[in-house]
């Protein structure tokens, strides 16, 4: 199973990202991406959901990831399912335990290899999450921000992940386990932010990649493709972001903020034949430019260092 660089869609993945993702899919390992905020690390699991639907559509049906957004609460046993226990302490109408547990994002996408199974739709979101959206597909999971989770996290899942078929159970119900179909993919994304490190024997398991702030002209392709038009001097907003990406600011502003402030630049009238040479452009315009910044100035320095250098001081 491999994909390949769609030009036609918004996301552009290098081609070291793309050997990566294929390294992954070859082995059925779980990809790690790094890199800063922004950079792409989400958008490539759905961009990968979306090149898997698109080659292989008897394996996959969905365009976009099974998401889990890692807390610092966060088990293990979270990515698989969630029981309420304080609703069903507390409820009066004598419902099944089934009833008050919900799949999370793998045990959707193992159940989802499954046939479907009258006997499941007892659970809150079987019927709603499985059988209505992926069922009889396999799945894109996408564990984001790993780094966020307690230390033991990653140890917990080394087992879970380990090699295809993945399996899990219920600890509250007994008997109740389900194993992947084999024929079915599950393909595991996870995303950290490099806040903290991961232990040594998780990492070992998984294929690594690190996402580095793209070039000039995969940042150009990656703003005609988000922005779904061609401007004509989206080209040198792009290079003015890039320089004054440059200066000496604390927090750099990575590609959603500079597709952000395009958007804002371009609303707002300032996408025009000043900008190319916007150092000599009339205070006014300079002034318009200003007042856009706080999209990708994130802090009072950085703020205040970038309108030194718009308005020339």
């Amino acid at each position: 199973m491999q994909i390949t660089r769609n030009d036609e869609d918004y996301y552009k993945p290098s081609e070291e990202l793309l050997a990566a993702v294929n390294t992954a899919l070859f082995l059925q390992r779980p990809l790690l991406l790094s890199g800063d905020p922004g950079t792409g690390k989400t958008e490539c699991a759905d961009f990968v959901a979306r090149q898997l639907q698109k080659t292989f559509p008897d394996k996959f049906n969905l365009g976009k990831a099974l998401r889990f957004n890692t807390k610092s609460v966060s088990q293990s046993s979270d990515l698989f399912y969630y029981y309420d226990a304080v609703a069903h302490f507390g409820d009066k109408e004598g419902r099944d335990k089934e009833s008050f547990i919900s799949f999370n994002c793998l045990g959707t996408a193992l159940l989802a290899t499954q046939k479907v199974n009258d006997d499941w739709c007892k659970f809150s979101n079987y019927k709603a999450d499985v059988v209505n959206k992926c069922s009889g597909y396999g799945s894109v999971v996408l564990i984001d921000e790993i780094d966020k989770a307690p230390r033991d996290f990653p140890n917990d899942l080394l087992a879970e992940l380990e090699k295809p078929p993945f399996k899990f159970s219920i600890k509250e119900l007994t008997g109740f386990e389900v194993v992947q179909n084999p024929d079915k993919p599950v393909v595991i994304i996870i995303t950290s932010n490099n806040e903290k490190g991961l232990p040594d024997a998780f990492l070992r398991r998984c294929v690594f990649h690190h996402i580095n702030f793209p070039g000039p002209e995969i940042l150009k392709e990656i703003v005609k493709a988000k922005l779904g038009d061609n401007n004509a001097y989206f080209d040198d907003a792009v290079n003015m972001f890039i320089e004054i990406r440059k200066k000496n600011i604390n927090k750099l502003p990575a590609t959603s903020e500079l597709i952000d402030w395009i958007a804002c630049l371009e609303e707002k009238g300032l996408l025009n034949e000043k900008l190319q040479q916007w150092k000599n452009a009339d205070a006014a315009y300079r002034e318009k430019i200003r007042a856009t910044l706080g999209v990708i100035a994130k802090t009072r320095t950085d703020f205040e260092t970038l309108s030194k250098e718009i308005e020339g001081k």
